[in-house]
């Protein structure tokens, strides 16, 4: 009885430090998205993000392991989500970005203007 209270504590203690760990890496990574991707074309910001948050995360704690996921886009907005696994609790990252675009085009060049990255269960 106790070892399974035991478990959810340590999932419960799990998923808040990878909580916190998301609220960094969005702070961080929306200082890297307008110190080095400003006006980018808007067409490549998935991959960038991609990139940008699973070498954030492999940086910041080589025992929180993160996956690539689906992405979705449209005008001016990406939404990507990532497997994570530490300590063998598995959850999900989900990063929504929002750009301020030139024009409709893909290539457009875009700015960063909203950046959230958060944690949910794996399902």
């Amino acid at each position: 009885m106790t070892d399974a209270l035991r478990g959810k504590e340590d999932v419960q203690r799990i998923l808040a430090y990878a909580e916190s760990i998301a609220k960094e890496s969005r702070k961080a990574l929306t200082i890297e998205f307008n110190q080095k991707h400003k006006g980018i074309p808007f067409n490549s910001v998935p991959k960038v993000l991609q990139e940008s948050l699973l070498a954030w995360f492999a940086r910041r704690d080589k025992n929180v392991k993160v996956t690539l996921g689906p992405v979705n886009t449209k005008s001016g907005e990406v939404r990507a989500t990532f497997g994570g696994e530490a300590k063998s609790v598995r959850f999900e990252i989900h990063a929504d970005a929002m750009f301020k675009t030139a024009s409709e085009a893909s290539e457009a060049p875009c700015y960063l203007k909203e950046l959230n990255v958060t944690i949910g269960k794996s399902r």
